[in-house]
C-alpha cells in the first residue's frame, strides 16, 4: 500500500510539474493566434469564469484577500516543518518539500494562464464594437474634454454630498455594478468585493484588483466616492474576459454612463475627464488651463478631495508597487505599461464623435 501510495505521489508530481511547459505553450499560442485566445475565450474561459464567480460570490467576504493574507503564513509553517523534519530525516525530507513547492508554483502558473493570462492576447473592444479609433486633432480631444467636464458637472449638482461638500454614495453600490455590467455584457455577474484592508492597498496605490483564482472582482473602498461605481466596473470587466487596462476603462465608462443611476454616471464621466484632462494637458497646456471654468463647484471640491486623498500615500512604497505593477502590465503585452490606463481616451473620443458629439 506503501509503494503504491508513493508512485501515485510521484505521478501526480510528474503531471503538476508538465503544467509548466503547457502554460508557456498556451500562451505562445494565444500571443501568435488572437483566434486561438477568442475560441479559448469562447469555449471555455467564459464558463469557467461564471461558474466559479458565482460561486465564490456567494460569499459576504473576499476569499482573494483571505488567501492572500494565510498564504504567506503557510508557507512560512511548512518552511519550518520541513527544517525540523530534515534535521531527523536528512535532506531527503528538503527534495521532497522542494519538488511540493515546485508542484504548487506550476498549478499557480497554470491558474494564472487558464483564468486571466490567454485573455491578454484576446481582440480589443474597440475592434470586437466596431470603433475606429483614428488620430483625433487637439480640437477633438479639447471639445471631448468641454463636453465630459460638462456632464460631470451637471450631474454632480443632483447628487448627496458630505459636510466637507464633497460627493458621498448611496447604498448597494456593489449590487449596481453587477446589474449594470452584466446589463452591458450580456452575463451574469456577481458582485464586487470591498477589501477589509482597503487602506492598505492605498499604500500600494492600488484601487482594485481581478483575482484570478477565485474569479472575484476585489475592490479597495477606501478611495474617494465618487471613483468607486466606475473602479467596480472596472474589475467586473476584468472577470468579463477584459483584461487590457483601456479596455476595462472603457467598459466600465460605458456602463456607468448607459446607466440610469445618477452616482455611476457621475463616477463614469468624471473617470473619462480625467483621463482625457490628462491628455490635452500633454499635448495643449493652454487650453487645459481654460478647462477649470468649466467644471462645477463640486466637481473642483470631489478632485481636490481625491488629490488630498492620494497625496497622503505618496511613500516609497506606492513608487515599488507602481513599478511592480508597470511590469506585471509590460509583461502581458501591453507595452505602455501604467500608462495603458490613459489609452482608452482614443476610445472615448471615437464613441463619442460617433454616438454623440456629431449629432448634438
Amino acid at each position: 500500500m506503501k509503494k503504491i501510495l508513493q508512485k501515485w505521489i510521484r505521478s501526480v508530481r510528474f503531471w503538476l510539474l508538465m503544467l509548466v511547459p503547457l502554460s508557456g505553450v498556451l500562451t505562445l499560442a494565444a500571443k501568435n493566434s488572437t483566434d486561438f485566445a477568442e475560441c479559448y475565450y469562447t469555449c471555455c474561459y467564459q464558463y469557467m469564469a461564471w461558474i466559479f464567480h458565482n460561486i465564490t460570490g456567494l460569499l459576504p467576504f473576499s476569499l482573494g484577500e483571505i488567501l492572500v493574507l494565510t498564504v504567506p503564513f503557510a508557507l512560512a509553517g511548512y518552511v519550518i516543518y520541513t527544517v525540523t523534519k530534515a534535521r531527523k530525516t536528512g535532506g531527503k525530507t528538503v527534495l521532497k518539500a522542494f519538488l511540493n513547492l515546485m508542484c504548487t508554483a506550476s498549478a499557480v502558473l497554470f491558474l494564472f494562464t487558464a483564468n486571466c493570462g490567454m485573455n491578454y492576447y484576446r481582440r480589443g473592444v474597440g475592434e470586437q464594437m466596431g470603433i475606429d479609433t483614428k488620430p483625433v486633432s487637439a480640437e477633438e480631444l479639447y471639445q471631448t474634454c468641454v463636453y465630459l467636464a460638462e456632464k460631470a458637472s451637471e450631474i454632480r449638482e443632483q447628487l448627496s454630498e458630505d459636510d466637507k461638500g464633497v460627493m458621498v454614495l448611496s447604498e448597494h453600490t456593489e449590487q449596481k455594478a453587477a446589474k449594470y455590467v452584466s446589463e452591458l455584457l450580456g452575463n451574469h455577474l456577481s458582485q464586487p468585493k470591498s477589501v477589509m484592508l482597503s487602506r492598505g492597498m492605498s499604500y500600494l496605490n492600488i484601487t482594485g484588483v481581478y483575482f484570478p483564482f477565485t474569479f472575484e472582482a476585489n475592490v479597495n473602498t477606501d478611495i474617494p466616492a465618487f471613483t468607486i461605481p466606475s473602479t467596480m466596473c472596472h474589475e467586473l470587466a476584468h472577470v468579463s474576459g477584459i483584461m487590457h487596462e483601456e479596455d476595462a476603462n472603457f467598459m466600465a465608462f460605458l456602463s456607468c454612463i448607459e446607466s440610469e443611476d445618477k452616482e455611476f454616471a457621475y463616477s463614469g464621466y468624471t473617470m473619462a475627464m480625467i483621463y482625457a484632462f490628462n491628455a490635452l494637458y500633454e499635448n495643449d497646456r493652454g487650453r487645459y488651463e481654460t478647462l477649470s471654468g468649466v467644471l462645477s463647484d463640486g466637481v473642483q471640491r470631489d478632485l481636490s478631495a481625491q488629490s488630498a486623498y492620494w497625496k497622503e500615500f505618496e511613500t516609497p512604497v506606492a513608487e515599488v508597487a507602481a513599478n511592480i505593477n508597470d511590469s506585471y502590465l509590460k509583461s502581458n503585452s501591453q507595452e505602455a505599461g501604467v500608462k495603458s490606463y490613459g489609452k482608452m481616451v482614443d476610445l472615448t473620443i471615437a464613441f463619442l464623435k460617433e454616438k454623440i458629439l456629431e449629432k448634438s
